[in-house]
């Protein structure tokens, strides 16, 4: 039953007649590389060999250690430019032989190149909280003129054909236009080097192993699993942040939807009677200062800069009720127009996407609470 089993999985992997273009110039860079490093073809490993005389060429100049080197970040970005030469697939395996040590253990070197990789992550953790918000406020305010000059056409605010009414409307157009396309930019095309170093580090390093010129064997050596650890990669936190980014500048946009929305709708309900109208300002601009007080708490939970934690669970229950009542307004609108319909199921999306955001966050901090816990335990 097994050697059958065996037989249709041999046929199953049988070498394929013809290869794609991309497979061709892959095995291709993969030969012209193995001629200058050496190539575990069975762990798809290549082995990067670095050489040093002495282990303070590594350190910062001029700066005294204590226990432990402070490894320039010189020798990372060398890692890293060697690393570009990697194909995708593959990983290396840095090699790095120091002649003198200088009276620090091999093991405390090592230990200074993971702190240095674990500082570069928190550096770059820190830039990419700061440009995100900068392009979520870029795409905020283009949203927001968009809306304005759309709200100001529908209700007439800007007049009808006047030279300065169209130059005014052109201009809130392109604004809006341009500081959404810079922020779509920030986004998907700019990359900064912070990017690729944190790209090539956790995607193609296989491990960093220590020797000196008189042993054949690693004196010291870390695997990329505890690369990984050491940098503090965590998807489920990563995805939660930028969940909240998300959600907290569309509720923004939302927000700014509704005030123009409220401030249109006035005069209608002004003819309706006082109390109508009273009733429906409250309202209204209750849900706006709701909706926009969750877009700023989101922003401020992904900065890391709020720690009201029942502050934070009043408001996510007013998200809660906010997005019961939505939920309720879209099964009762069968006579709405399709716009309000979109309109609905859009801040439904929205608002839905806070709370799942704030409860992986949730859930993340209380992992990372009981890991530290445990840690503090041993």
């Amino acid at each position: 039953m097994r050697e059958t089993e065996m037989k249709k999985k041999a046929k199953k992997q049988k070498p394929r007649k013809y290869l794609s273009s991309y497979e061709i110039e892959q095995m291709e860079v993969v030969d012209r590389v193995s001629e200058y490093y050496p190539l575990d073809k069975e762990r798809k490993v290549f082995e990067i060999p670095l050489h040093y005389e002495k282990a303070s060429d590594l350190y910062f100049d001029n700066v005294e250690f204590s226990s432990k080197p402070n490894i320039s970040d010189d020798a990372t970005d060398n890692m890293v430019e060697l690393l570009k030469d990697i194909p995708e697939g593959y990983k290396a395996e840095f090699s790095i032989t120091i002649d003198d040590y200088e009276d620090v253990t091999p093991r405390k070197v090592l230990e200074g190149i993971n702190d240095t990789l674990a500082l570069r992550h928190q550096r770059f953790l820190r830039e990419s909280t700061s440009k995100l918000i900068k392009i979520g406020f870029l795409m905020f305010v283009g949203v927001s003129l968009i809306l304005i000059n759309t709200y100001g056409d529908i209700t007439g605010w800007w007049g009808e054909g006047t030279v300065s009414s169209n130059l005014f409307t052109y201009i809130l157009d392109t604004f809006g236009c341009v500081l959404i396309w810079e922020s779509v930019y920030g986004i998907f095309v700019d990359r900064s080097e912070e990017m690729d170093f944190e790209h090539a580090m956790s995607r193609k390093v296989h491990s960093i192993k220590m020797y000196d010129s008189n042993a054949d064997q690693a004196l010291s050596g870390e695997d990329s699993q505890a690369l990984v650890s050491i940098m503090h990669r965590n998807k489920k936190k990563m995805f939660s942040s930028r969940m909240l980014l998300l959600s907290g500048f569309s509720l923004l946009a939302v927000s700014t939807s509704d005030l123009l929305s409220i401030i249109t709708m006035a005069g209608a309900y002004r003819k309706e009677g006082r109390l109508a109208f009273i009733l429906f300002m409250v309202v209204g601009v209750f849900s706006v200062f709701i909706t926009m007080r969750v877009g700023m708490t989101a922003i401020k939970i992904f900065k890391g800069t709020y720690n009201h934690n029942i502050r934070a669970a009043v408001i996510t229950a007013l998200m809660l009720l906010a997005l019961v009542v939505n939920i309720i307004r879209l099964e009762a609108s069968n006579d709405t127009t399709s716009g309000q319909i979109i309109s609905t199921v859009f801040k439904i999306v929205i608002e839905s996407s806070y709370v799942v955001g704030l409860a992986l966050r949730f859930s993340y901090c209380l992992s990372l609470n009981k890991s530290y816990k445990k840690k503090n335990a041993k």
